[in-house]
């Protein structure tokens, strides 16, 4: 088959045919692939990054989606110039494909992040700025309690209680249950405050009178879904065990309402004579008299 390139560069037909010609060589349409290619990519893209701000997804999805979508569009404009430019494509994503089997053997650990980076994002078992509890082996030396701050492909990064940024590998958040303590959907939480009283009844029922008046005029206390309520779980050894509990609206409210109750109970308890109850030691080569501790 014949065209006016046969005999270029010494003799070249100008026109329609001719330049039609000149496209369709391999060299020709490769280097017209990529010039074409090239903004279509951020063309699309930037139309792409406009649908996924429309549509209610999870930040950190959106960012994967729009990567995993840059890569494709990359790659089929690179790999069909490289056909036209004569390159085995072919053998060129076979060796690709090898060269990625040794890279993922040689950074397993990282392609186990990312995997679990994907599932993180997809299954959403916590959002940026919700408060979780750490994995046993960073949540005895950094706090038990962290606030997510950002959600990678490969780690996590969560501030403490402590106040220690933690970059967490994802797959260590996958491994176990994650405790969320700050889920959207229903965000009171249940507080208990177990204690020993004397095995009275008069000590007793002036516990529970001045447990519930507490309970009734503290600010974080929530009456839903349940009014604060008191239980007096059963008999222990020496004492009579009570429970308290009540919700506050917020994980950030539980410590400190915590903290305020027990104080309460101390100071309440001592102005209205209810006592508690505490194992005693004796040791009975000192010379102590039982009287005095009530035997």
């Amino acid at each position: 088959m014949t065209g006016c390139l046969d005999d270029f560069p010494k003799e070249l037909e100008p026109n329609f045919s001719c330049l039609s010609d000149s496209l369709s060589a391999g060299p020709a349409s490769g280097v017209l692939i990529l010039a074409i290619g090239v903004p279509l990519i951020g063309i699309i893209k930037a139309y792409l990054r406009k649908l996924l701000d429309n549509v209610d997804f999870d930040e950190g999805l959106e960012n994967f989606l729009f990567r995993i979508a840059g890569v494709a569009l990359w790659a089929i404009v690179v790999l069909t110039a490289a056909d036209e430019f004569g390159i085995n494509v072919t053998g060129l994503v076979v060796g690709l494909g090898f060269v990625g089997l040794a890279v993922a053997f040689a950074a397993q650990d990282t392609v186990e992040n990312v995997i679990a980076g994907v599932f993180i994002i997809i299954d959403r078992p916590f959002r940026e700025g919700e408060r979780i509890l750490l994995p046993k082996s960073l949540g005895g030396t950094y706090s038990k309690w962290g606030d997510v701050t950002y959600i990678g492909l490969r780690t996590t990064r969560v501030r403490s209680t402590d106040g220690v940024l933690l970059t967490i590998p994802n797959k260590l958040l996958t491994k176990d249950a994650v405790a969320n303590f700050s889920h959207s959907s229903d965000m009171e939480l249940r507080v208990r405050i177990r204690l020993g009283l004397t095995a009275t009844w008069s000590n007793v029922t002036k516990a529970e009178e001045i447990v519930k008046d507490i309970s009734q005029n503290h600010p974080d206390i929530v009456s839903k879904p349940k009014p604060p309520e008191v239980v007096l779980r059963g008999f222990g050894d020496q004492e009579i065990v009570m429970e308290i509990r009540y919700y506050v609206d917020n994980a950030r409210k539980m410590r400190p309402s915590k903290s305020f109750f027990v104080t309460e109970i101390l100071r309440r308890f001592e102005e209205g004579g209810v006592t508690l109850s505490f194992p005693v030691r004796v040791n009975m080569n000192s010379e102590v008299d039982l009287d005095d501790l009530g035997f």
